[in-house]
């Protein structure tokens, strides 16, 4: 089913406290994060960005955090969409391609950036496949979002991109370049040296040019569901990391997943080929988070 459709290269969709959606339109130059009412058939700006791409809801079911990416940076806004907090680095260490974010069970955000500056890998509005297998510096960030301070936690990674805790309470961070999930234990913190690879998502007989896994969620029953960038699907995963199926999208590009509401057992997808919003109906709901 599409939800909503001529959006400019959507990303991230986040459901608000009164059910109304919030996506990141990232065209080049006129990126916005955008409202979209329930049923979708009713939009509007709610503030005007760069070039955004994830976002997360804050604590106070208000305010939003959205990590931007031609100005590298991740931004608060308040309710009204006004910016009232913006970090752009770590210590001496500047973000370059803030991606993804999500709560931790520790209150912290887990930030991701992919490790390449967006000038570098899209140009003319394309993305442009010779870079997509130069040196990136992926990393994985953590940001009390009281004190603002940040730390780095982990770095080296392909294009770091989705991640998402699971109900096991452990972390899932999905490198693009390679097509690989990791997961992190947490116990009481994040465990480093717990890193191991849960699973590969992209498919190797498909397209090897600019593809895999972007943004990543789960349901209750603890399956992680990975939009593949550029090979038209989402990935389900079991909770043993195996790819048990495929939710075929009508463009090439999913970026993002979400679950709707509480007992709708619905996943919304973003699609950047064809600016849209599809929705498929599964036998569980999400998987509420931290």
């Amino acid at each position: 089913m599409i939800f909503a459709e001529g959006l400019e290269y959507p990303e991230a969709p986040l459901l608000l406290s009164n059910n109304d959606w919030l996506v990141a339109e990232m065209a080049m130059g006129s990126g916005r994060l955008t409202q979209l009412s329930a049923c979708g058939e009713h939009r509007k700006t709610f503030t005007d960005c760069s070039r955004p791409n994830g976002l997360l809801l804050d604590k106070d079911g208000k305010s939003i955090w959205a990590a931007e990416t031609w100005q590298p940076s991740l931004i608060k806004f308040d309710e009204l969409g006004a910016e009232v907090l913006r970090i752009t680095s770590c210590g001496d260490l500047s973000f370059m391609w803030p991606n993804d974010l999500v709560y931790g069970p520790d209150g912290y955000i887990y930030l991701t950036d992919s490790g390449i500056l967006v000038r570098d890998l899209i140009k003319d509005g394309r993305l442009d496949p010779d870079v997509w297998n130069s040196p990136m510096r992926g990393r994985l960030f953590r940001i009390d979002p009281v004190t603002h301070s940040v730390e780095c936690l982990d770095e080296g990674l392909l294009f770091a991109n989705g991640l998402a805790f699971g109900p096991d309470g452990n972390l899932y961070l999905a490198e693009t370049v390679t097509g690989l999930i990791y997961r992190y234990v947490f116990s009481s913190h994040l465990e480093l040296e717990s890193k191991e690879i849960f699973t590969s998502v992209t498919d190797p007989s498909g397209p090897s040019r600019v593809v895999g896994p972007d943004g990543i969620t789960f349901d209750q029953a603890g399956n992680l569901y990975a939009a593949i960038f550029g090979q038209g699907h989402v990935a389900c995963v079991s909770p043993e990391g195996v790819v048990s199926r495929s939710l075929v999208t009508r463009g090439s590009c999913p970026t993002n997943v979400s679950f709707g509401p509480e007992d709708s057992k619905q996943l919304y997808v973003t699609e950047y080929q064809r600016g849209r919003v599809e929705v498929f109906d599964l036998s569980a709901d999400g998987f509420a988070g931290y």
